[in-house]
């Protein structure tokens, strides 16, 4: 790692830490962060399904960046920012921004992307429920 914006990405672990087709939950700076490893590369998320604030890890992977609750089955795009694909489950996840060099894992925490917080929103109304 060479220049000044390497120092936002940090060491998570190594690639063969999780196997291919997996995910393994690993603590970063006090965040579950959840390594996948899908055949097109490593994404990290927060390890956190917003439907019940619980964990992701052991949820099954699908195609090139799909994850799949393993409590509830609420499917998740972690290359469309985390956007929910259904019931029950309608906000997104956090999605970290991901390096690799040499056989290791780097993620960015400061700058995750996430979607929007209520997808049914209307812009210049509150609802208080």
């Amino acid at each position: 790692m060479s220049d000044n914006s390497d120092l936002e990405f940090v060491f998570v672990a190594r690639v063969d830490d999780v196997p291919a087709g997996k995910n393994r939950c690993f603590e970063v700076e006090g965040r579950g962060v959840l390594l996948c490893a899908f055949h097109s590369g490593m994404k990290a998320v927060e390890n956190i399904c917003p439907h019940e604030k619980i964990s992701l890890e052991g949820g099954r992977l699908r195609g090139a960046g799909k994850i799949v609750c393993p409590h509830h089955g609420s499917n998740f795009d972690v290359d469309d920012d985390g956007k929910a694909l259904g019931a029950p489950a309608v906000l997104p996840i956090t999605v970290f921004p991901v390096r690799v060099e040499d056989g290791n894992v780097y993620v960015q925490l400061v700058t995750a992307k996430r979607g929007p917080d209520n997808p049914f929103a209307i812009p210049g109304v509150k609802l208080n429920f």
